[in-house]
């Protein structure tokens, strides 16, 4: 792994590409607000369907943030852990 290049979300001068990542996903349908949690596999790197997951459960934390939409008031809210 090269991690001199490693970044983060957040990071200055990164957040404006994910919100336009982000954005871009939505327009085309690919990122949607629904009504449950989604599976994601980081090692997979894909989501995983409910019939593959063991559940258990473990302490954590969910943290909610949002991105603001170009040239609206209006907000994409992301939740992750």
């Amino acid at each position: 792994a090269d991690w001199s290049r490693e970044r983060f979300t957040m990071d200055e001068g990164l957040s404006s590409a994910v919100a336009e990542a982000f954005v871009r996903l939505h327009e085309k349908g690919l990122v949607y607000r629904g009504e449950y949690m989604v599976n994601w596999s980081p090692n997979l790197r894909t989501a995983v369907s409910d019939l593959e997951v063991e559940y258990s459960e473990e302490e954590g934390k969910l943290y909610f943030f949002k991105y603001q939409l170009a040239g609206e008031d209006a907000f994409l809210p992301v939740a992750t852990t």
